[in-house]
């Protein structure tokens, strides 16, 4: 339909051409007419007034065909420079676009160099950071080592030694010489020599509810130490520590004044270390011989405030297996309040503790005699001066044990008394000596070698410190370079795609400026064209004029036949055109036949679905005998897909009327497309007429290019034209469109046909299986010559004459059954058919009663002498046959419980032997009995007899009823028809069995 329909199209477009030419031809005849009346009724003067006309027409058109060529030549340059500008503008908008990658990758380059340049800024901070700890911890070293880490040293005279040694050898007696040293070493250490150090001076401002000491040593208190509060009998395990380390230090100072001498290293042996385990040992020891014990200080058997038998039993409790403790005993803290006033509640801080400890550690050095009234300020030298030094030529020396080491430990007791203890692990056990290994310091006072090093040190992290500052900030305005070179890039970027913008905005311009040139040049060609054509018509007419009589009667003669060849032209035309227009009208009619062909289809499918509805309810009549076909093993795998298939043909004629819609649709909007481009073609046709008045109108009055007419006239074709274009490109598109509706149409209806075929398929399946049905419900006798046969017992008989009319009965049926396959057969042939088919069923029967014990009696005794049907049957049949041997068993089984059954031990026996021949459905059926054996069964399934089991399993056959056993069911003597069928050899004694049963039955 579609290629007719752009039949129809093609033919209308050649007829309006063939219009258009009759048209054209029609005024070129009216031109010739109009020239040879002219040439005929103009005389002479006629003659000078039109050569003057015509000469005028010649100077106009000649000075407007100059105006036109220079307007041409104008147009031209412009085409020409819009080109340039055109190029120029297209090739900035390129170096537009190149310059904006450029930029674009030198941003996304100081990006990144950004993001590395803020990484290398981050991990300069860092260094500054870490140079920065490093330089604090170097300087906290430096100060720790030149300020002894706070702890202060005991200076000495410069002949300590010799007086010392003086005292040692003087049988430890104090000269006014030793006491002036020993004042001297009071001065030396801050200490006022006229006041000594053992005890303070007390003053208050608030009536004494506070006290402050007064106390002068080279002590300098920290302002940490200065703010640390301090219980001295409950201090902290840290704080114990502390004021440990700090009294260690001080002797070990003391001791490095005589050991850096020979002399006075006689006099000091070793350091003292100190450990947790030692600060806790001093603990244990405190507690069991002060604390614990009961000690009295003041009142003992002793006469000492030293327990040394308590000392050393606590030492020896805790492992250190000694023999001594040493121990420098002070009654309490120079500083400590409570020695003022016992109820006076006010705090000591660390410093107050650690400026006692001090002063009392230099007062047990050099104020270490007894008082009297000769050493009223105790200077001289005692025992605490040689625990201190562990002198090994004292009295009261620590350790001496190379193998062993000294601890000191400082613990202030219940009492307040401070308890300066030494301990040596020379004898203790390697357990011990490892727990007071752990963690073992020897506190001492920094070497200058030690402090300058630690200076130098500092100096050195300082340097760090400005080397990575410096860094830094060389990382940082590597950062603020980067992001102002980002800022600079990104400024690039904007103003690279600014100008690529514009360069393309230019270009466009450019673009639509050539295009405004060409069309001007087009113009201005046209124009040249038109008015060159006119000039060469009105010289034509002037030659005409000027030419001689005979010049005058020969243009009179051309113009007759001018006249006559247009005339004849026209003619022609208008034969062409009645030819194009009878060619569109049977393009026309021929579209219309295909609409009605279409129609026509539609109808056919119409009545095609009325057909398969038709097929629908024969299929629905033919179910009830199916089922009856099921208790003989007829399968529906063949006919049981027709539903999926009229689903399929019902969605296939969907698809037909969708695509037959949308192809209706899509034709009518491509007509109404036609009407719409011929309404348009019309209106160029007419705005072209108008168009051309006015430009003749404006040439007249030689204002063409300026006439307001005429540029309105040449909007309006120049809009109705692109209508056109447009309108034209719609059309096409359109057509496209209906192809694709054509071709979905036609797969639709492809569809259909595969639809209905596979129907038309599945039907003819129906049927075959509604023929089987047929041969059941029939009887048959195989087609087979006369046979006489003998018995064992000498008995004859013949089947010729039962066989013939069984055969006759057949092909007739049979033929019957094809022209019911045959569509082209009549209904008169139909019904003739089954009349006869009738009649011979008729005859058949008849034959049966005549002869069907004669048979019966041959099939039982010469069972292998039995034709069987499948030899003629087809092989959907023998098929059927074994479902159908399966479902008569299976039913037997439960009918013929409780006695011998010969049939059942057969198939049993066949069963076991996985040998079961082939018995054909239709033949077994219709050799048993003339058919009457079928009509039983009939007729006890219709009256409820028998129930039809719905699968072939026992628990579904053990409903069937019982029979008696003296009598068979018809169902069994089927069952055993179809034994006897399969020409087993089964023994005489059954064949008689089984012949006398169906004779009983009979």
């Amino acid at each position: 339909m579609q290629a007719q329909q752009n039949a129809v199209s093609i033919a209308q477009q050649t007829a309006s051409q063939a219009a258009a030419q009759v048209a054209k031809d029609a005024s070129a005849v009216a031109d010739a007419q109009q020239r040879l009346d002219a040439l005929k009724n103009n005389g002479s003067n006629d003659n000078v007034t039109a050569t003057a006309q015509l000469q005028s027409t010649i100077s106009q058109l000649q000075k407007q065909l100059a105006n036109d060529k220079q307007a041409a030549q104008n147009a031209q340059q412009m085409l020409e420079s819009a080109q340039q500008n055109y190029d120029h503008a297209t090739a900035a908008q390129k170096a537009a676009e190149e310059k904006v990658n450029q930029t674009k990758a030198a941003l996304a380059k100081a990006q990144q160099a950004v993001t590395t340049a803020q990484a290398n800024a981050t991990a300069a901070q860092q260094k500054v950071a870490t140079a920065k700890a490093d330089a604090l911890k170097a300087l906290e070293t430096y100060n720790n080592y030149k300020n002894d880490n706070g702890v202060p040293t005991v200076k000495t005279p410069s002949d300590i030694v010799q007086q010392y040694e003086s005292y040692i050898n003087g049988n430890r007696y104090n000269s006014p010489q030793v006491k002036s040293d020993c004042a001297e070493g009071i001065a030396l250490n801050g200490g006022d020599p006229a006041k000594g150090l053992m005890a303070a001076g007390w003053t208050s401002t608030d009536g004494g509810k506070t006290w402050t000491p007064i106390l002068k040593t080279n002590y300098q208190a920290t302002d940490q130490d200065k703010a640390e509060k301090v219980d001295p009998r409950n201090m902290t395990a840290a704080q114990q520590t502390e004021i440990t380390k700090f009294a260690a230090q001080i002797v070990n100072s003391f001791r490095d004044s005589f050991q850096s001498t020979a002399a006075g290293a006689a006099h000091s042996y070793g350091k003292v270390k100190v450990s947790p385990y030692a600060t806790e040992l001093g603990n244990q020891v405190i507690d069991g011989a002060y604390n614990n014990s009961g000690w009295n200080k003041s009142n003992n058997a002793t006469g000492s405030p030293h327990n040394e038998n308590g000392m050393v039993a606590a030492a020896n409790k805790a492992g250190l297996n000694t023999g001594f403790v040493g121990e420098n005993l002070s009654t309490g803290l120079l500083l400590d309040p409570a020695s003022l006033h016992r109820n006076l509640i006010q705090s000591m801080s660390m410093a107050d503790v650690k400026q006692s400890i001090y002063a009392g550690i230099l007062a047990m050095i050099y104020q270490d005699v007894e008082n009297s009234a000769a050493a009223p300020l105790y200077y001289g030298f005692g025992g605490h001066t040689e625990a201190f030094l562990n002198d090994p030529k004292g009295m009261n020396g620590i350790s001496y044990d190379d193998n062993g080491n000294q601890y000191m430990t400082v613990t202030i007791d219940k009492d307040g008394w401070v308890h300066y203890n030494f301990f040596d692990d020379g004898r203790a056990s390697q357990a011990v000596k490892n727990k007071l290994a752990q963690g073992a310091i020897t506190p001492e006072n920094a070497s200058a070698a030690q402090i300058n090093n630690a200076h130098n040190d500092y100096l050195q992290k300082e340097g760090a410190v400005t080397t990575a500052q410096n860094a830094a900030t060389a990382a940082q305005n590597g950062v603020t370079t980067a992001q102002a070179n980002v800022a600079t890039a990104q400024t690039a970027v904007n103003n690279a795609t600014a100008a690529q913008q514009k360069a393309a905005n230019e270009t466009l311009n450019q673009k639509a400026v050539m295009a405004n040139a060409q069309a001007a040049v087009n113009s201005a060609n046209e124009n040249i064209n038109n008015l060159q054509a006119k000039l060469a018509k009105v010289q034509a007419d002037l030659n005409a004029i000027n030419g001689s009589v005979q010049d005058k009667a020969r243009q009179l003669a051309q113009a007759q036949t001018n006249l006559a060849a247009a005339q004849q032209k026209l003619n022609a035309s208008k034969n062409v055109q009645a030819s194009r227009d009878a060619a569109v009208n049977e393009a026309n009619a021929k579209l219309n036949q295909l609409q009605q062909n279409v129609q026509a289809k539609q109808n056919d499918l119409q009545q095609a679905q009325s057909e398969l509805q038709n097929k629908k309810n024969e299929y629905s009549q033919l179910n009830s005998q199916i089922r009856l076909a099921k208790v003989f093993g007829t399968s529906l795998a063949a006919v049981s897909p027709q539903s999926n298939y009229e689903k399929a043909i019902s969605d296939a004629k969907k698809a037909v009327a969708s695509a037959q819609q949308k192809l209706s649709d899509d034709t009518q909007v491509y007509k109404a497309s036609q009407a719409k481009l011929q309404e348009l073609t019309a209106t160029v046709s007419q705005l072209q007429t108008i168009y051309e008045a006015a430009l003749s109108n404006a040439k007249k009055s030689d204002a063409v290019q300026n006439d307001a007419a005429v540029k309105k006239a040449k909007t309006a074709l120049a809009a109705a034209q692109l209508k056109v274009q447009v309108e034209t490109g719609k059309l096409t598109q359109l057509k496209g469109t209906l192809d694709k509706d054509q071709t979905t149409l036609d797969v639709a209806n492809g569809d259909l046909t595969k639809a209905q075929e596979k129907l038309n398929s599945l039907q003819n399946e129906l049927k075959r299986a509604q023929i089987t049905l047929d041969g059941l419900s029939h009887p048959y006798i195989p087609s087979t010559p006369a046979v006489e046969g003998t018995d064992s017992e000498g008995e004859t008989t013949t089947s010729s004459k039962v066989t013939s009319d069984a055969n006759s009965a057949t092909d007739q049926t049979e033929a019957n059954s094809t022209s019911n396959d045959n569509a082209s057969t009549s209904e008169a042939a139909n019904d003739a058919s089954q009349n006869e088919t009738q009649e011979a069923n008729v005859t058949t029967e008849a034959n049966y009663e005549e002869n069907d014990q004669q048979v019966l009696t041959n099939k039982v005794q010469n069972p292998g002498n039995l034709n069987r049907a499948s030899e003629e049957a087809s092989v959907k049949s023998e098929i059927a046959a074994q479902i159908a041997a399966r479902n008569a068993h299976a039913a037997n089984d439960n009918m013929m419980a409780g006695f011998d059954d010969p049939y059942d031990n057969y198939y049993d026996l066949q069963q076991e032997a996985a040998s079961i021949p082939s018995a054909p459905l239709e033949g077994y059926t219709r050799q048993l009995s003339g058919g009457k054996i079928n009509a039983k069964l009939e007729a006890a399934i219709k009256s409820g007899q028998i129930k039809l089991p719905s699968s072939n399993t026992k628990s579904e056959a053990k409903k069937q009823p019982k029979v008696n056993k003296d009598s068979l069911t018809a169902m069994t003597v089927v069952a055993a028809g179809a034994a006897l069928a399969t020409g087993a050899s089964l023994n005489k004694k059954r064949k008689n069995k089984v012949a006398k049963k169906l004779e009983d039955n009979e």
